[in-house]
């Protein structure tokens, strides 16, 4: 069996991950809980929420997240509420490449508190490098326990604030 994206990733950094995380993050398989999401006013950051087909506002929206393994990538495909959407995860160069659409994301992963928190540094739309002003930019950070883990992400842009924000809880099928 190949090594999760995560593990390759990070190593045995991955074991200091606490609980459910890690045990999800070595073995994705299927995941499912409640999320808040709200929207934040705003031209810019409706453009957003549209072009990255963003979960609608609501409290407590049931999500299913499905992963799916194949030659090194990790499919994901998740549900909040109605929304659905699919990323694409592999590692390049010791990033996690997350590709959805046209868009194509990198992230830096590190383990902070036995948690998980991602910091996007790069942004391409159809195949160009977005500059850091007119990015969409992804955080989030994901800690929790044996039975599961607390998910907080926030999508913003330095030109417009924050754009969109989850939070809630998630656990292992």
């Amino acid at each position: 069996m190949d090594k999760s994206v995560f593990r390759r990733l990070l190593g045995d950094e991955l074991n200091e991950v606490s609980g459910a995380l890690r045990e999800f993050s070595d073995a994705p398989s299927a995941a499912a809980g409640t999320l808040t999401v709200r929207h934040h006013p705003g031209r810019m950051a409706r453009f957003f929420i549209w072009a990255l087909r963003l979960p609608k506002e609501g409290a407590g929206q049931p999500t299913t997240i499905q992963i799916q393994c194949s030659g090194g990538r990790e499919y994901w495909n998740r549900t909040i509420g109605r929304a659905r959407f699919c990323t694409r995860h592999s590692v390049v160069e010791g990033w996690l490449e997350e590709t959805t659409g046209r868009f194509r994301f990198l992230h830096r992963v590190s383990v902070v508190d036995g948690g998980l928190h991602y910091r996007q540094e790069r942004v391409y739309f159809l195949g160009i490098r977005l500059p850091h002003v007119l990015s969409p930019i992804i955080s989030a950070y994901a800690k929790g326990d044996e039975r599961g883990w607390q998910l907080d992400l926030t999508v913003s842009c330095p030109r417009c604030g924050p754009i969109c924000q989850y939070e809630g809880w998630i656990a292992a099928k």
